[in-house]
Formats: structure tokens, sequence, C-alpha cells
């Protein structure tokens, strides 16, 4: 039944994500350098780029990653034994890390990696494991919102296009808190209301609402607290990586601009969160610094963070692997080969 259920939603999928549909994260990366370096010459960027401390970098982001990994597969480790089934920390270690591969081609498709190994694992139907999967990622941009709140509050403008964006910033900000509360009231009556509970479970998103009708708000706040060191550490890692270029930007503009830089780098418009974050470090750091090298650094020190994960998925991939082929052998178990009936046994003279 679970492994039907996980074919049907593969199945599906893929028959209805047309080749055009494919192809637009490339076009979308393709036109949002072309624009960038339409209005910033590719020479200044490259004689910036050789002035990138790569090694030194490294030295930031390598630290960082491995923590954020740990972080990562705590958290995970956590709302799994919480909503589905108990496993273990080590369980959960190798393949959190493997799925760093995926993520760096498209961050939904090392989503759905993690939700599938872990339907393997836990023999979990797919669409419940999901439903977790999604209550972390949901939970991982109000942890940036969280952040980027703090920052609208204690940022001082310092232009008038600047006062503009934080008067923005506050309103989306109080709607999306407002979203939250309310999507936690509306569960919340869902536990405690049968009739709204049958109405859920019924509906196309039983499954996948599972989680959300289980979640109390102690839960949210416990993931949140989970993962809030993660960006405190991004937060340190980018302050430190930007010192070493000789950019200064001030800590509360960080904390600020940086979680909508990871917002939209998690767009999925673009290949490898290309584009869209380069974007957005030029829009919200650009008076810091020449376009050029604020351009310069966000590549190079994405380039170093991707490698680092990049390096952690494969250290972990034989592991990985061969764990998925046990879970894939056990599914799939081979039938014992039979004798052929009818066959007559000779008796020697």
């Amino acid at each position: 039944m679970q492994d039907s259920e996980a074919s049907t939603v593969h199945s599906i999928a893929i028959r209805t994500m047309q080749p055009w549909r494919k192809a637009l994260p490339y076009f979308g990366t393709l036109l949002i350098f072309a624009l960038i370096f339409w209005r910033i010459p590719v020479g200044k960027v490259a004689a910036a780029l050789k002035q990138a401390p790569a090694l030194k970098f490294f030295g930031v982001f390598l630290p960082y990653s491995v923590i954020y990994w740990i972080i990562d597969s705590a958290c995970l480790t956590w709302v799994v034994r919480r909503f589905n089934r108990p496993l273990r920390l080590r369980d959960i270690l190798p393949i959190r890390a493997r799925m760093y591969l995926l993520s760096l081609i498209n961050t939904n498709l090392g989503q759905g990696g993690v939700a599938w190994y872990l339907h393997r694992k836990a023999e979990v139907p797919f669409l419940e494991i999901l439903s977790s999967i999604l209550f972390i990622a949901l939970l991982e941009v109000y942890q940036l919102f969280l952040f980027s709140t703090a920052g609208v509050f204690l940022y001082r403008p310092v232009s008038s296009e600047q006062t503009e964006l934080v008067h923005i910033l506050r309103i989306v900000y109080a709607v999306a808190w407002s979203a939250l509360a309310a999507m936690i009231v509306f569960f919340a009556q869902a536990r405690r209301y049968r009739a709204m509970r049958v109405w859920i479970s019924n509906s196309r998103a039983g499954s996948i609402s599972r989680t959300f009708v289980a979640a109390r708000p102690k839960d949210y706040a416990i993931v949140l607290a989970i993962k809030a060191p993660s960006f405190v550490l991004a937060l340190l890692a980018q302050h430190f990586a930007l010192a070493l270029y000789g950019i200064r930007i001030a800590f509360v503009k960080l904390v600020l601009f940086l979680p909508l830089v990871f917002l939209a780098a998690a767009l999925p418009i673009a290949v490898a969160h290309l584009g869209t974050s380069q974007a957005a470090w030029l829009l919200f750091f650009s008076a810091n610094a020449p376009a050029a090298k604020i351009l310069a650094y966000s590549l190079a020190a994405h380039f170093a963070f991707m490698l680092c994960n990049g390096l952690l998925g494969l250290l972990f991939l034989p592991h990985a692997s061969r764990e998925l082929t046990a879970l894939e052998a056990a599914a799939h178990p081979q039938p014992a080969p039979q004798k052929p009936s009818g066959e007559k046994l000779s008796h020697p003279s």
C-alpha cells in the first residue's frame, strides 16, 4: 500500500511535468544573469572574483556547513520522532547529507528525496512523511521571517527608498505572522472538533495535512528554536566572509536583509539557487560596495557553500547508497528459484 502510494505520487508528478516546465528554471537563471550582466560588465566581475580569498572562504563556510548539517538533521529527527516513527539521529545524518547533492540542483528535489527515504526507512505512508517535511519547510521560512522581523524594528533606514522598503516589510511580516497564527488556530480547532477533523481527513489534503493537524503551538516553537542557531551561524559566517573580502555591512542590516536573500535563493525559478540570490544581494547591499564586488562576493560565497555541502554529500554517498539498495531489496524481495514440476528422478539400476 505504501509503495504503491509513493509510486503513484511519483508517476503523477512525472506525467504532469511538461518539458517546457522543466526548462523554466534554466531559462529563469539565464534571464536573471543576462539582466545582471547587462548592467554590470562581466570584466569587472571577473576582476573582482580574482580578488576573492577562496581558501579563507572555505575556512569559514566548511565549519558552518558541518554545523548546519547537524542542526538540520537534529530538527528532522525530532519532527519525525514526534509525528511519525522513532528514528535515531545517526540514521538521519547520512541521508540528509546525501540529499544536499540533490538540493544543489533543486531544493524541492532534495526535500522529496528525504521524504522518499524516510517513507522506505520508517515504513510510513509517503504523504504523511511528506507532511512532516513540509512542516519543517514552512517553519524554515518563518525562521527567516523571525530574524528579519527583528531587523525591521532595529534597523534605521538611511535613505527614502530604504524607509519605504522597511515600511512595506513591516506590513508583509504583519500579514505573514497573522496567517501563521490563523493556521495554528484552525488546526487547533480541527483537533477539538471531530467534524472538522473528519472533513480534513476525507479531503484531498488529508494525509499531507496530518502533521499540521497534530502539531501544537509548542511544536512550532520547538522547531523554530532548533532551527534558529543555523541562521545565527549563517549570519556570522557571512559577516566574517564579507570582512575577509573587504566589504563592511552593518550587522543589523545583515539581520534584516540576509533572510530575504535566502528566501530569494529558495524561489523555484532558477537552478542551484543561482541568479535570484545574486539579484537580492545587489538589491539590498549594492550601497555598501561597488556592484561588481557585491556580485563577485555573492558568487564566490555561494559556490564555496555549495562545494562544502557537496563534499558532505559525497562523503556519505557510499553509506547512503548501500542503505537505499538494502531498503529496495527488502521492499522487493526476489522469489526463490523453484524446481520445475513433473521432472522425474532417475535411480541407478
